[in-house]
Formats: structure tokens, sequence, C-alpha cells
């Protein structure tokens, strides 16, 4: 699978390993900030190993919520960075896409009303 970033730089993701993965981000994400690195670690273990908010909170010392804001943060800075085919992204409750309004309409009732196929 390859990325591409903004300007059109097409980053090639290794099929053989973490290791080489991990170096990617680093070369072309994270580099030496440590804010970035612990923020991936925090989204490996909530994607990879399925672990629970408040627990990833309690190795980190936050809160529950403060790791949501930290997983959307990091998440919104790679898909900043990275583009990925559409077949790939995968949107989460915690960064809906849904505007204001269709929110509003759904706790409204409005837009409930549905057509049959062929109709």
């Amino acid at each position: 699978m390859s990325v591409s970033r903004p300007n059109g730089t097409k980053i090639l993701l290794p099929r053989s390993g973490p290791d080489q993965f991990w170096q990617l981000i680093h070369d072309h994400f994270a580099g030496e900030d440590s804010r970035k690195w612990k923020y991936l670690a925090m989204l490996a273990l909530r994607e990879n190993a399925g672990w629970p908010l408040d627990r990833i909170g309690n190795v980190f010392g936050h809160p529950k919520g403060h790791v949501t804001r930290c997983l959307a943060r990091i998440k919104g800075e790679l898909r900043k960075d990275f583009e990925a085919s559409p077949e790939f992204l995968e949107l989460d409750d915690e960064l809906s896409w849904e505007s204001e309004e269709d929110l509003l309409e759904e706790e409204s009732g409005e837009g409930d009303e549905t057509t049959a196929i062929g109709e």
C-alpha cells in the first residue's frame, strides 16, 4: 500500500514488517517530536490492541477525555499529512464528518423519510 503527501510525494508502505513502517513514520511524520510519539503510542494501543480509553489514560496519567482529544488530534494530523485511498479510510465516531445541521435534523426527527428503491 502507498500513501501520498498533499504535495504529491508518494510513500510506499512496506509489507515486510513493523520496523520499516515505524521508520517511515519517523522519517516522514513524527521525527523527534515526543508529543507525536506519545500520541502514536496511544493510537497503537487503541487501534491495534483494543485497549479501552480509561486504561490508556492510566498508562499515560491522563483522564479518559484527554485521551480522546489526543487520539482525535493525532488522527487529524495523520490525515492532514497523508492521503489514503478511499477504501482505506474509516471514519470514527470521534471524528464524525457530519455537519451540525445533519445532527440537529436527526435529533428533531426530520429527514427520517425513506424511499423504496425504484420509486
